[in-house]
């Protein structure tokens, strides 16, 4: 999974912590709930790394376009806040 994302399981794992506990506080999840959170996020950084064809993605994980679309416009934000808190070693400041 490196090499699509450019990040470990557990670095997924970490960062999928800090966005369900980001998104908690807003009392709503808004990634797809045909892939849930985790995927949505290996989805993203798979496409923001590697810049692949949104419909590519789909067909791998065995949904539509439009679920990987909204995973990404979901996921996205998310993710630059959870990285904005992390110093420039990946630990936490």
């Amino acid at each position: 999974m490196y090499h699509a994302t450019g990040f470990t399981q557990d670095e997924i794992s970490e960062l999928c912590v800090m966005i369900w506990q980001a998104a908690a506080k807003t009392g709503k999840e808004p990634w797809p709930p045909g892939l849930g959170l985790c995927k949505s996020v290996v989805v993203t950084l798979s496409y923001l790394r590697r810049n692949r064809v949104q419909a590519e993605i789909a067909e791998a994980f065995g949904v539509s376009q439009p679920t990987i679309s909204r995973a990404i416009s979901a996921v996205s934000p998310l993710l630059e806040r959870a990285l904005a808190g992390t110093g420039a070693d990946g630990g936490r400041i």
